[in-house]
């Protein structure tokens, strides 16, 4: 399985406009983020959001084999690139994965029927090429989810927004090769959004291989010094991702 991280900022891109805290003014192009967005085997986009354009713009990236795009939830930014998407030139009709009750909240963001849609109902499993996809309920919205992506032996699951996690969802998550978490928050508890402090001890639950940390947020750290935060308070499997970083299993 080979997955990219095209975006890992959350609602808004970093660095912020008009602002000049650590990370804003931060000189490291690693902390420079568009919203969070995955790519898997090259086929499967996880969330749309509104920079989808600008990272399949990207000349290492071939829109045309993107066959599939599986949504965690309604909010923009993960819904606001579906007009893009719905116009890649000489490519069949996209397939978007989502739940029911995501649908009714963004049905009127799809136009003039330039996908297919496939609303699969929780922890229902649907099979693309090599790859097998589940949504599992997770606490945000009252429709938000999180993308289990399993190939052969390997695993991810993907789950950008949670205030918290269900202990069914974690019984159906653990022992994954890779968890992509909420990296909203560092230490601030907020209505929506757990944060990465107390994401060490959900992470310890999960038992994964790897964790890594996206839509971060502006009231984290620069990437050098969340990078040894998280290594330091977690332990040598977590991580910090930038755009543009490749992982292959």
């Amino acid at each position: 399985m080979r997955i990219k991280f095209l975006g890992t900022s959350a609602g808004w891109p970093l660095p912020r406009l008009g602002c000049e805290c650590k990370i804003c003014s931060s000189k490291d192009p690693r902390d420079k983020r568009t919203r969070s967005q995955l790519l898997v085997n090259d086929i499967l986009l996880l969330d749309i959001g509104p920079d989808t354009y600008l990272h399949l713009s990207d000349s290492k990236i071939d829109p045309l084999k993107i066959k599939y795009a599986a949504i965690t939830h309604e909010h923009s930014d993960h819904t606001f690139g579906l007009w893009d998407l719905g116009h890649i030139y000489n490519s069949q009709k996209i397939n978007i994965i989502l739940a029911e009750p995501t649908y009714k909240k963004i049905s009127r963001l799809f136009f003039y029927n330039e996908y297919k849609i496939t609303k699969n109902k929780a922890e229902e499993t649907m099979k693309i090429d090599n790859l097998v996809v589940t949504l599992l309920p997770v606490n945000h919205t009252d429709s938000s989810f999180g993308i289990l992506v399993k190939e052969k032996n390997k695993s991810i699951f993907y789950a950008p927004d949670f205030k918290s996690i269900p202990v069914a969802t974690i019984s159906k998550v653990r022992y994954l090769d890779i968890a992509i978490l909420d990296g909203s928050e560092l230490k601030i508890a907020t209505p929506t959004h757990q944060p990465i402090e107390e994401n060490f001890k959900l992470s310890k639950k999960l038992k994964a291989k790897q964790v890594y940390f996206t839509h971060l947020g502006h009231r984290t750290l620069p990437h050098q010094n969340l990078q040894e935060y998280v290594q330091k308070e977690g332990g040598s499997n977590f991580h910090i991702p930038s755009d543009g970083l490749e992982i292959k299993l």
